[in-house]
C-alpha cells in the first residue's frame, strides 16, 4: 500500500504534534506492507528524513504526478492537495477557542482545519473532548472523529534514583495564556511563603507569565531542557503541575507518569481523560485548591508515594502499538476504497 504523509513540520517540531506522528511514524518503517512517502516542501529537509526514517522523501510538489493509495495530514489540517482519499488528524479546536489575536494568523490557522473538516474522506483527534471541541466550533458531528490518542515514548522511564537535596515542582510551561501559569504562581506563593519549596519552570512563557514569575517570591529555576534533562526532572519532582484550563490531550501528563512522577493536573478539558484516574485533580481556577494540593502532595509521603504507584500503572496500561495500529486501519480503509487496501 503506497501511503503519502504530509513531512511539512516533521524537521522542526519534535514535541506536539511532532512527537505524535514520530511515534506513528516510527512503527509504519517496520510494516513490510507500507510504501510511505514523506512530502516536504523545503527541498533541504529531503536527505534529513530519509536519514532519520530510511523512507522515500520528496517535495510535495513533485508528487502531485505520483500515485498514491491515500494520504495522511497530521498537522490539524490540509495545506495542499493530492489525487487520493485523505486521513486527516485534526488534535484540537485551540484556531477557534483559543484564536490568535492577530486576524492574519487567525485565517492562516483555521482555514487548513476548515478545509480538511470539508474534504477529509476520514478525520482522527487525540482525545474525545477535542472531538467534542471542535464538533462545537466547526459545527461538525463529532462521530466523524475517530479517537487515536498518542503514546509516550519508550524513553519516558524511569531512570536510576538519584538524591534530591531539595524538593522541587516542576511545570512545563508554554507561551500559551491556556497553560495557566497565573493560577500556578499564585497558588504556590500561598503553599511555600517560607521558600522551602522550589519551582522549576521548563519551556517557554508567555512575556506577561515571565514578569509575574520574575516579581514574584516564589523561589524558582528556569529551565529549558533537552528530553533526557526533562526525563530526570519528571522522575525527581515531588511533582509535576498540569494546571492548563485546555489541553487536546495532555501528552506531558502521561510521559510524567511513565516516568513514575506525581502528577497534580487541573480538571478540565482533556486531562481527565488523559490521566485516567492516576493523577490528583484540582479545579483550573481555583488558586485555594491548587494551593493546599501543592502543599499536601509535598508534605504526605504516602500519598505522594501513591500518586507515583498511580502513574506507573497508568503508562503499563497504554498500549504503545495503538496509534499507529488505528492510523494504518484507516488508512486501509482509503486503501480498500481505490482497490489498493
Amino acid at each position: 500500500m503506497r501511503v503519502a504523509v504530509d513531512a511539512f513540520n516533521l524537521v522542526a517540531d519534535r514535541r506536539g504534534m511532532g512527537r505524535y506522528a514520530r511515534t506513528i511514524l516510527t512503527d509504519f518503517r517496520e510494516r513490510a506492507d507500507l510504501a510511505i512517502t514523506l512530502l516536504v516542501r523545503d527541498p533541504s529537509h529531503v536527505p534529513i528524513l530519509q536519514n532519520e526514517f530510511g523512507c522515500a522523501v520528496e517535495t510535495a510538489r513533485a508528487a502531485r504526478t505520483r500515485r498514491f493509495d491515500a494520504v495522511w495530514y497530521p498537522w490539524n489540517g490540509v495545506r495542499f492537495e493530492l489525487p487520493a482519499p485523505k486521513m486527516v488528524t485534526v488534535h484540537d479546536a485551540f484556531a477557534f477557542t483559543h484564536p490568535a489575536g492577530d486576524p492574519i494568523a487567525r485565517w492562516r490557522e483555521r482555514r487548513p482545519i476548515r478545509r480538511a473538516l470539508r474534504i477529509a474522506d476520514r478525520l482522527a483527534t487525540v482525545s474525545h473532548w477535542s472531538a467534542n471541541e471542535l464538533a462545537h466550533a466547526c459545527a461538525v458531528d463529532a462521530s466523524r472523529f475517530s479517537i487515536i490518542a498518542p503514546v509516550p515514548d519508550p524513553f519516558w522511564q524511569p531512570m536510576p534514583a538519584q538524591p534530591v537535596l531539595r524538593p522541587y515542582v516542576l511545570f512545563v510551561g508554554g507561551p500559551d495564556e491556556r497553560k495557566n501559569a497565573v493560577t500556578l504562581f499564585g497558588a504556590f506563593e500561598r503553599a511555600f511563603p517560607d521558600g522551602d519549596v522550589t519551582l522549576v519552570v521548563a519551556g517557554t512563557l508567555r512575556d506577561a507569565d515571565e514578569a509575574t514569575l520574575r516579581d514574584s517570591n516564589i523561589v524558582h529555576d528556569r529551565v529549558r531542557p533537552d528530553d533526557e534533562h526533562l526525563r530526570e526532572l519528571y522522575q525527581h519532582a515531588y511533582a509535576v503541575a498540569i494546571p492548563s484550563v485546555a489541553e487536546g490531550y495532555g501528552i506531558m501528563a502521561v510521559e510524567a507518569m511513565a516516568c513514575g512522577a506525581a502528577v497534580i493536573a487541573a480538571d478540565a478539558a482533556a486531562l481527565p481523560e488523559s490521566c485516567d484516574g492516576a493523577a490528583l485533580l484540582v479545579p483550573p481556577l481555583d488558586r485555594d485548591a491548587w494551593s493546599a494540593a501543592l502543599r499536601r502532595v509535598i508534605e504526605d509521603d504516602a500519598l505522594r508515594a501513591d500518586l507515583r504507584r498511580r502513574s506507573l500503572a497508568r503508562a503499563a496500561r497504554i498500549d504503545r502499538d495503538a496509534p499507529a495500529n488505528q492510523t494504518l486501519r484507516l488508512l486501509r480503509e482509503l486503501g480498500a476504497s481505490t482497490g489498493s487496501g
